[in-house]
């Protein structure tokens, strides 16, 4: 109904004769009030509710008692139609440009487009006016929407042809959530008008695909990621996963992990969005995971060697502590003993079993070495003759 009434009977501010506006009109001298962010008007009379349009698109209702329209930003560059109607009665509407128009709108910068990437870098580009003079130059700045103060990029790019048509700020965490971008045209020959854009960083971010971890083995494989943002802090995912060589499926996920039992061998890829949010990143670069040994694998090399050594120590401080007496030297080479007989000393033998009926009888054991020690006292005994 609403366009219906557009197309029939939309009337300009302007454009009205003053005695008609008077005569036959509830609301009078339609205005923006930039500073206040809103749409007002002069009421007479009572009226049903008032709509507030943008270019035939409703935004909003009247606020205070159908005085005006609350906007939460107004544009600065790009002309629109403001227009109101009520919502009963008869057929009524009313409407005015904003802001006027200044300037040749085809010199203007073309196709203003901003984006959050690399988690902290915004970038913004335009194309030149397709009218814009030889001369024209353009230079980007960002407004706070409650202060209006402005803040100029601090760093551009030139096209070939010496025209600044791309802005980059390196630390969006310092930039408001909410902000208006406008590119201002500067030209000696002509007034160019600007080009402005409102955005909201979360909204225009584009999240970088999460880098996947993961620890496997024959019974499990267990992965993890984090996505990274300064806006969003909630996200979703999306994981893909091909086992061996069948299909590779999806699974949506809120968590920042996901587990797989007897994986053998996987191929997985991941990507993210905010969870308010509608686009996605990038698919992460495909990740192989072999999963296909036991738990208790092989120890590797250096434990081995460490090992040898070990026990390499050992056995050489047990021969020096059992050499102590001798020396290292005798031990090494000893001129009676071994180490052999220091390990392994003999057994003394057991009883005569011929004189096993003397108690006190006792056999020693002979050493043949002793006998270099020792000397026995030998006497001879003579035969005087047989009995």
């Amino acid at each position: 109904m609403a366009l219906l009434w557009l197309a029939v009977l939309l009337t300009s501010a302007s454009g009205l004769p003053r005695s008609q506006e008077d005569h036959y009109s509830p609301i009078k001298n339609l205005r923006i009030e930039p500073v206040e962010r809103r749409l007002t008007w002069d009421l007479h009379g009572n009226v049903s509710e008032i709509m507030c349009f943008i270019n035939s698109k409703f935004i909003t209702k009247a606020v205070n008692h159908n005085r005006y329209c609350q906007f939460h930003v107004l544009p600065s560059c790009e002309v629109k139609n403001f227009s109101i109607s009520l919502t009963k009665g008869p057929p009524f509407l009313m409407g005015i440009q904003y802001p006027l128009h200044e300037g040749n709108p085809e010199a203007a910068a073309r196709g203003l487009d901003c984006r959050v990437h690399d988690v902290d870098v915004l970038t913004c580009s335009w194309d030149v006016g397709r009218e814009a003079p030889q001369d024209i130059q353009y230079h980007l700045y960002w407004q706070e929407l409650t202060t209006r103060r402005e803040y100029e990029c601090p760093n551009y790019e030139m096209d070939p042809r010496g025209k600044l048509v791309r802005c980059h700020f390196n630390d969006v965490s310092r930039l408001p959530k909410h902000l208006q971008i406008l590119v201002r045209g500067t030209s000696q020959s002509a007034w160019i008008p600007c080009s402005d854009r409102t955005v909201e960083l979360s909204e225009i971010e584009i999240l970088n695909p999460p880098n996947i971890t993961a620890t496997c083995n024959k019974s499990y494989l267990m992965m993890q990621w984090e996505a990274c943002s300064h806006f969003n802090n909630r996200f979703e995912y999306e994981l893909q996963l091909q086992k061996g060589s069948d299909p590779a499926y999806t699974e949506k996920l809120q968590e920042k992990f996901f587990e797989l039992h007897n994986p053998k061998n996987y191929v997985v890829r991941l990507r993210a969005k905010g969870f308010y949010r509608k686009s996605w990143s990038d698919w992460s670069a495909p990740r192989r995971f072999e999963c296909d040994f036991e738990e208790d694998s092989p120890r590797p090399d250096w434990l081995l060697a460490a090992l040898v050594l070990l026990a390499t120590l050992l056995v050489l401080g047990l021969v020096i502590a059992l050499c102590g007496s001798s020396g290292f030297r005798a031990c090494v080479c000893p001129p009676r003993y071994s180490v052999l007989q220091k390990l392994f000393p003999p057994i003394p033998h057991m009883k005569d079993p011929i004189t096993d009926n003397l108690q006190n009888s006792k056999l020693v054991a002979w050493e043949g070495s002793r006998a270099s020690r020792e000397d026995c006292p030998v006497a001879e005994v003579q035969v005087l003759g047989e009995t």
